[in-house]
C-alpha cells in the first residue's frame, strides 16, 4: 500500500507541476498579447480630445470671419458715408470694383 501512495503522490505532483508550468505559459503568452480594448480607450480618449480642439478651433476661426467681416463692412460704409458726404446723395454708387475716382460726377 505504500507503494501505490508514493505512485500517487508522484502523479499528483507530476500533473501539479505541469499544470503550474501551463499556467504560467499562459500568462506569458497574454501579457504578450496586445490589449485591443486599452487601444480602443485610448483612440477614444483622444477622438474626444481633438473633437473638442476641433470644436474650439473653429469657434475661435468663426468669430476671426465674422470680424474681418464686420471690418471690411466698415470700410464699404465709411466709404460710402465720405462719398455721399462729398458728392451729395445723387452721386453715382462707389462700390470695390467701381470706385467713385472713375464715375462722372456733374453739379
Amino acid at each position: 500500500m505504500c507503494e501505490v501512495q508514493k505512485l500517487l503522490d508522484e502523479l499528483c505532483q507530476t500533473f501539479t507541476k505541469f499544470k503550474e508550468m501551463r499556467r504560467t505559459e499562459m500568462i506569458n503568452v497574454l501579457n504578450q498579447v496586445r490589449c485591443c480594448e486599452c487601444g480602443h480607450k485610448m483612440r477614444l480618449q483622444n477622438a474626444r480630445h481633438l473633437r473638442g480642439a476641433s470644436l474650439t478651433i473653429k469657434l475661435v476661426l468663426s468669430c476671426f470671419s465674422f470680424l474681418l467681416l464686420l471690418a471690411l463692412y466698415m470700410v464699404y460704409v465709411a466709404r460710402r458715408y465720405n462719398h455721399v458726404r462729398t458728392y451729395g446723395s445723387s452721386a453715382c454708387v462707389s462700390t470695390f470694383f467701381y470706385t467713385y475716382t472713375d464715375c462722372d460726377v456733374f453739379f
